[in-house]
């Protein structure tokens, strides 16, 4: 078939220029969205006078016709086709005619149109990110509830540093995935903006109303400006640089399961749905989903360096080089949303072994930071007269291969002589209290510390805050189920009525 876009030119490509040339591939995820944003800017070119409704009626006819067809899973495309907005206006003008379906693309540039469906299917894909990533955030608040009193060890460069509960590490990464969360919805709202009716490049003498379709596509508001709203792609970027934020989050919480799930810690186990085996080795069990998601942080990164160096060069205006945006966006966006949902499934059916977080702590030098402080309200010491004699105690129970627990009053009068040069009273119960680990856990109060009552107030907290993340979700969701519906039954009614 001739191309309808290349009656300039006098020749056809050939094959293997054709294959180059077309973006009909990754299209493909836009086609239902390209029907909807051509129906929008033909209702709305009704409504200006500009298309008879007749004419009307018989092009949304054909639309939906073709969706249909698409849906039965009909629709193929060669690179006879440079990309799905050509297949689908030319199939409306070998359906209905030329001088009906000629009129589909008037006041519209495919710049414009690309963008529109290109933002609508973002728009889905970012709503359906931030619903599954509030899904784990619930997943990790709810194994939260269930070790509040699960003690365990807090590591600081990969080294012993404070006693800690598995509920405070996961709550944790609820607040960095509630922050993700925040961040995609305020993406969103650059997002949702409506580039149509802005032409080339520089807007277009058809009587265009660009509120209208607005209106019909439930966008928030417009891409004012025709240069930016065809040629700018900072939204896209945004888009990648908040799932390669939020995947590096998901990265970094897969390295601490990873780790914890291995023999030599057993403090967590996944579920067999989650784990692979060997070929060879009959006792492994591997936590091959986590490695994966760690893996794939480098897949959203590499999608993230793509778009920024795909961008970075091109002159305002629009360059084939922005149809190559779609690729990495499509993979980006894919890759955040399956990771998510594995993610959400291991810490759902995550087995967790508290005996074993406990054992860790049995005998280790992790209590001197509680020692130190007890020192600075118990015994009135400066805290680095303090810090000088843990330092000492620390450094002579290595050396003899003893606990901090088994230190008496005498053994810090006689340290805190030698380093101090001053005596040092300090009752037993004291040190028996500062050097055992709950009770150094319950020792702790401060704001957002693993004091069980803190984590209690985060954790209520965290509820509330989850509810409203979901409230504006669902809002948003909404308001575009709304949209899309009011522009179905317009679609129906001038299909019967044209």
């Amino acid at each position: 078939m001739s191309s309808l876009f290349r009656s300039r030119l006098a020749k056809e490509f050939d094959d293997r220029t054709a294959q180059f040339h077309t973006s009909v591939v990754e299209d493909l995820r836009i086609f239902e969205d390209d029907i909807n944003g051509t129906e929008a800017h033909d209702i709305m070119l009704h409504e200006q006078g500009i298309i008879p409704q007749e004419a009307l009626g018989k092009i949304l006819g054909a639309l939906e016709e073709i969706r249909a067809e698409w849906r039965r899973g009909e629709v193929e495309i060669g690179t006879e086709y440079e990309d799905v907005h050509e297949y689908i206006e030319g199939r409306v003008i070998e359906s209905v005619g030329i001088e009906v379906g000629g009129m589909i693309h008037t006041g519209r540039s495919r710049n414009d149109q690309v963008v529109v469906d290109m933002r609508l299917r973002v728009r889905e894909e970012l709503l359906a990110i931030t619903g599954q990533l509030l899904e784990l955030v619930s997943a990790l608040l709810g194994r939260a509830g269930e070790n509040t009193e699960t003690t365990m060890m807090l590591y600081t460069h990969g080294q012993h540093a404070q006693v800690g509960t598995f509920a405070h590490y996961l709550v944790s990464y609820a607040d960095a995935f509630i922050r993700d969360s925040e961040r995609l919805m305020e993406c969103y709202g650059r997002v949702n903006l409506n580039p149509l009716g802005s032409g080339p490049v520089g807007g277009t003498s058809i009587g265009v109303d660009r509120q209208i379709t607005k209106e019909l596509l439930g966008f928030d508001g417009l891409v004012e400006n025709s240069i930016d709203a065809t040629s700018g792609r900072d939204w896209a970027v945004e888009t990648a640089s908040s799932c390669a934020i939020l995947i590096s989050n998901l990265s970094r919480a897969a390295t601490d399961l990873l780790e914890w799930s291995s023999v030599e810690f057993g403090y967590v186990e996944l579920a067999d749905e989650y784990a692979s085996s060997s070929s060879i080795m009959p006792q492994k069990k591997n936590p091959s989903t986590l490695e994966l998601i760690r893996g794939k942080s480098a897949e959203v990164y590499g999608c993230l360096t793509e778009l920024l160096t795909m961008v970075k060069g091109v002159n305002s205006g629009y360059y084939q080089d922005l149809q190559q945006t779609k690729i990495p966006l499509w993979r980006c966006l894919d890759t955040t949303r399956t990771s998510l949902e594995v993610m959400t499934g291991i810490v759902s059916t995550l087995a967790v072994r508290p005996e074993k977080m406990r054992e860790r702590l049995e005998g280790s030098l992790v209590v001197a930071v509680e020692l130190v402080e007890m020192m600075v309200m118990e015994a009135e010491l400066s805290f680095r007269e303090a810090y000088r004699l843990v330092a000492a105690l620390v450094r002579d129970a290595v050396e003899k291969r003893k606990a901090l627990s088994d230190l008496r009053p005498a053994d810090l009068d006689k340290f805190a002589r030698e380093v101090l040069g001053k005596p040092l009273e300090v009752d037993e119960a004291l040190i028996r209290e500062a050097t055992d680990p709950e009770s150094c856990l319950m020792r702790r109060k401060s704001e957002g510390s693993p004091h069980p009552v803190q984590v209690g107030k985060m954790l209520e907290g965290r509820a509330r805050v989850l509810d409203e993340l979901r409230v504006r979700l669902k809002a948003k969701d909404d308001a575009v189920s709304r949209a899309m519906e009011n522009l179905r039954l317009k679609v129906e009614d001038y299909v019967v009525s044209g």
